[in-house]
């Protein structure tokens, strides 16, 4: 009986443990969202004055913003979706999970500032 029970406290805790984490990361990509969307909007707004247009080093930071968009619109909801809500595109057909494995792996490299390489 004490077997029992202790599998039941180890099953709850881990219940317990795998909502917490989902709901981290729920509140976690949100909060993401609105700050990064935040963020590449006011850089955007600042890089494409006519003034700093014209600099490279500002074209080379209003790519980087785009890039952080696609970050953003297209990696962000998928992981929300994955982690969050236990919905994973990659269980489909190999071609479709092959695709977003390859168009993930481009925009992360696009957006490489991000990286502590």
């Amino acid at each position: 009986m004490s077997s029992l029970n202790n599998t039941n406290g180890i099953a709850t805790a881990l219940n317990a443990i795998n909502w917490s984490s989902m709901m981290f990361t729920r509140f976690w990509c949100i909060r993401m969202f609105i700050l990064g969307f935040i963020g590449h909007s006011l850089n955007m707004c600042v890089f494409t004055r006519p003034k700093l247009y014209l600099n490279p080093c500002a074209r080379h930071f209003i790519a980087l913003a785009i890039t952080g968009y696609a970050v953003i619109f297209i990696i962000l909801p998928i992981r929300l979706l994955q982690f969050g809500y236990s919905r994973s595109l990659f269980i489909a057909p190999v071609a479709m999970c092959k695709f977003l494995t390859y168009l993930f792996s481009c925009i992360s490299s696009l957006n490489y500032y991000s990286r502590n390489d």
